[in-house]
């Protein structure tokens, strides 16, 4: 199998899937949890229901455009990757990959969010209205980041 294949089918893949998992579930946490603030009752079970629902429902909008954020966050991590090492003449250590690699997923994850308002002229995702919820976005790009460093070294060492 091709190298860049196998790459982008055991590092990108799980990463995108990470990240989408997370940032889906913040949302939906952060939504229910306005709810709630304003007396709402819910159920455990309502909660769970608006989590799956949520990840149905945002797969293919927010999944499509959170993965097409990534893959063009990872294009420049790894030119910036290379630039380094090029730079310091020597390979980058895990935790330099893991920095800039995290950076990029949760950096993706700040430009996505903060161009849907001006060309969609809505916060398409409600649960980052907020500073928390926009962080807590951006944290799931971090940990997309984080995975793709770690199965990307991880496949790297084979």
């Amino acid at each position: 199998m091709n190298k860049a294949i196998r790459h982008i089918l055991f590092s990108f893949i799980p990463a995108w899937a990470v990240g989408f998992l997370l940032a889906s579930i913040f949302h939906s946490i952060a939504v229910l949890i306005n709810l709630s603030l304003i007396h709402v009752k819910l159920q455990p079970r309502d909660w769970w229901f608006m989590i799956s629902q949520d990840l149905v429902g945002l797969l293919p909008t927010y999944g499509l455009i959170i993965g097409f954020s990534l893959f063009l966050a990872f294009i420049i991590a790894h030119k910036v990757t290379r630039r380094v090492e090029k730079h310091l003449e020597r390979r980058t250590t895990v935790s330099t990959r893991l920095l800039l690699f995290g950076a990029a997923g949760g950096l993706s994850f700040l430009i996505m969010l903060l161009a849907m308002q001006p060309i969609l002229n809505v916060t398409l995702i409600a649960g980052a209205r907020s500073v928390a919820g926009l962080c807590a976005q951006c944290l799931a790009g971090v940990a997309a980041g984080s995975v793709y460093t770690y199965l990307s070294n991880k496949f790297a060492l084979k």
